[in-house]
């Protein structure tokens, strides 16, 4: 589904973040200091590649379901590692914990 290359370690998993605006609702084209530091700020990705040891089942709920790769998430605030895949696309490192919800209807 994704060619990222990217094969995350530990409890990390891999997103790809929703792009950000360049323009504002009223038309202004944002500066690059200000799309770089949305960028940065984004909490709204898809989920891309998941280590075996991601979201732990020994802790999981049961009955719920893990999230896997295609899922929508929210992951927390400056969290993580940016890092080019091998397709071209700019991926983010997160741990787990820092996947803070899953996004229902957008999958």
């Amino acid at each position: 589904m994704f060619s990222s290359g990217i094969i995350p370690c530990e409890f990390n998993v891999v997103v790809l973040p929703d792009p950000v605006e360049e323009k504002t609702k009223g038309g202004l084209i944002l500066s690059d200091e200000t799309r770089e530091r949305n960028k940065h700020s984004a909490t709204k990705a898809t989920l891309v590649a998941l280590s075996p040891m991601a979201f732990d089942e020994s802790i999981w709920p049961v009955g719920v379901a893990k999230p896997e790769p295609g899922a929508r998430v929210l992951i927390a605030k400056h969290a993580g590692t940016f890092c080019d895949g091998a397709d071209g696309q700019e991926y983010r490192i997160v741990k787990d914990k820092d996947v803070v919800a899953l996004i229902e209807d957008e999958a």
